[in-house]
């Protein structure tokens, strides 16, 4: 859909996917994404956007005057992964145009407190972004946790981790290493779930991995994008045949309805 680095004229992007033409947070009503402009035109208003040493992109939410508040686009970011949105981070190069940075996900937020357009102190919200490809990786209170570790677990633990909420990660370390290991629990769920079998067509898994598990390819049912926190009961195993049918075919929309209520049924005897 978009290229890592490549430009793009706004309004060009608006009139292929909707969505709200100006502001930092666009929000197209019939697409499972959200999209984020950043620039330095921003900083006029308080909008300090930036990455930090831990790889975080700090986005400064919507709101030019009083404290900011969880709504409209703001709690698009904040509720997204629940919402199975993804978010897609786009920058501004030149008046109008902007270069696609790629896709993201919320690790979390906080709130310090700053000078509006009218210098008036009040609350802000700023979201700690991080780029989806950094959960490659399974990380959990700083310390790695191999996929042999993950595959160890019991499948109710799994489970548990997959659904899990941190009210308890304090700092934004310890926020991106629970989104971590929840992206990772949830994945390797979904394939113990499978127990080797395609979810979708019910074929064997078509080849073992070097590690000697069954090969099949976790998708999320209702997103365009495989990557990010989900929910075990939106996530499916699949082989690579049903994986592209998933995604390109002309009966995809109706397939992946199909691949839902496969996986509903399944999560009810969990």
């Amino acid at each position: 859909m978009f290229v890592f680095g490549n430009e793009y004229k706004r309004s060009d992007i608006h009139a292929e996917y909707g969505g709200q033409r100006q502001g930092g947070i666009s929000t197209p009503a019939r697409h499972d994404f959200v999209m984020l402009f950043t620039g330095e035109q921003g900083r006029r208003y308080g909008y300090l956007d930036d990455w930090t040493e831990e790889g975080l992109f700090l986005f400064t939410g919507e709101g030019q005057h009083g404290d900011m508040s969880f709504v409209r686009g703001n709690a698009a970011i904040r509720d997204h992964a629940a919402n199975r949105k993804d978010l897609h981070l786009f920058e501004y190069v030149r008046r109008g145009y902007v270069r696609y940075v790629g896709q993201m996900v919320c690790t979390g937020f906080r709130e310090p407190r700053r000078a509006d357009i009218d210098g008036n102190s009040r609350r802000v919200i700023i979201f700690e972004l991080m780029p989806v490809n950094a959960f490659d990786e399974t990380v959990l209170s700083g310390e790695k946790i191999s996929d042999d570790e993950m595959w160890g677990q019991p499948i109710v633990s799994l489970r548990e981790g997959a659904v899990a909420y941190s009210t308890t990660a304090r700092t934004p370390a310890e926020r991106i290493a629970f989104v971590r290991y929840r992206t990772n629990a949830i994945r390797v769920y979904a394939l113990r779930r499978a127990n080797g079998v395609c979810e979708g067509c019910g074929e064997d898994a078509p080849f073992k991995t070097s590690s000697g598990r069954p090969y099949l390819e976790p998708h999320h049912i209702w997103r365009s994008s495989d990557a990010g926190p989900d929910h075990p009961k939106w996530v499916i195993s699949l082989c690579p045949n049903c994986h592209r049918r998933a995604h390109y075919a002309r009966d995809r929309a109706t397939f992946n309805r199909r691949l839902a209520h496969i996986v509903s049924e399944k999560e009810k005897k969990s």
